[in-house]
């Protein structure tokens, strides 16, 4: 009998084993303050290395889905992107840079025109000669395709007086700075009449010059930090009107009758990129008052003469 009520509800009673036995087992998990079963922990011992690998291998999966699938077109994009903006930051530069040229020769440009007493070529700064102070002591200029020229040229900026050549080969020329021993230019102070000679100083650890003036020179009027020291053009080589550098300060060193001040030069050699080399330049005569005619005002042609620097 209890035979047959078996075959007869034997659908019905096994749907609800499967029904209950999950119930009970969530039951018997439930249950507080509950120790980890034998089984349980046989089971957890089974499974934990299978757990692991599967893991790993679905990461990898994971991993290598996103980097070579879905990420490929992401990652080439991005590649073009720093190219493309390393070109534009190369073009950014390269039109700063011409920017800035153009800025320099606006400006030679500019005083070239305003100085039509001078005649001057321009030339390319390509070298510069720096001391272990990092001072700049001599710059080379390039030569190619200018007119032959001469030792002893002055060589200036639309800022004030760079040197003069001191040798040519080939298709360079070396600039003797106004900061080396060997210079000499005779100056003024602008507006305080004081006229004087300015030396280089010529120290690989300074940097400047030095403008001396003989202890009878008018003193109403005292020399102060700031003044510029001008070029006169007595010394035939310097065009006069030229700065030469400020008067740095006040305070003056007295060497038997001269005064000698220390100046900051005009001129910063080390960004210097174009020069202009004088070729020669027109001085204007004075007039007599006794020939008003035009001809005492008539501009004369000044060659320089190489021989005759302030080193002679």
């Amino acid at each position: 009998m209890i035979r047959d009520l078996l075959q007869r509800y034997q659908g019905s009673l096994l749907i609800g084993l499967v029904l209950i036995l999950p119930l009970a087992m969530m039951y018997w998990h439930g249950k507080p303050d509950r120790d980890t079963t034998v089984i349980e922990k046989v089971l957890m011992t089974l499974t934990a290395p299978l757990q692991s690998g599967t893991r790993g291998t679905l990461g990898s999966a994971g991993s290598v889905i996103d980097d070579y699938v879905l990420l490929t077109q992401v990652k080439q994009r991005n590649k073009e992107l720093e190219r493309d903006n390393r070109v534009l930051l190369g073009e950014a530069l390269k039109s700063r840079a011409l920017q800035e040229e153009l800025r320099r020769v606006k400006q030679l440009c500019e005083f070239k025109q305003g100085r039509k007493d001078l005649d001057t070529v321009a030339a390319r700064v390509i070298g510069r000669e720096v001391s272990q102070f990092f001072r700049v002591l001599r710059v080379r200029i390039d030569t190619t395709g200018l007119p032959k020229l001469r030792t002893g040229l002055a060589v200036i900026t639309h800022t004030g007086v760079v040197g003069r050549i001191d040798k040519l080969s080939g298709d360079w020329a070396d600039v003797l700075l106004v900061t080396d021993s060997r210079s000499r230019a005779h100056a003024t102070v602008s507006g305080k009449g004081v006229v004087g000679t300015v030396r280089g100083q010529g120290r690989r650890n300074q940097f400047g010059v030095t403008f001396s003036h003989l202890d009878r020179a008018d003193r109403r009027t005292p020399i102060e930090p700031g003044d510029a020291v001008i070029t006169t053009g007595h010394d035939r080589v310097f065009p006069p009107g030229l700065e030469i550098g400020h008067v740095a300060s006040g305070r003056s060193t007295q060497k038997g009758h001269n005064h000698q001040y220390t100046l900051t030069p005009a001129v910063a050699f080390a960004t210097l990129e174009e020069v202009l080399v004088v070729t020669g330049y027109r001085a204007v005569a004075k007039p007599k008052s006794r020939l008003p005619a035009p001809e005492a005002a008539r501009r004369r042609r000044v060659r320089v003469d190489p021989a005759n620097t302030p080193d002679g």
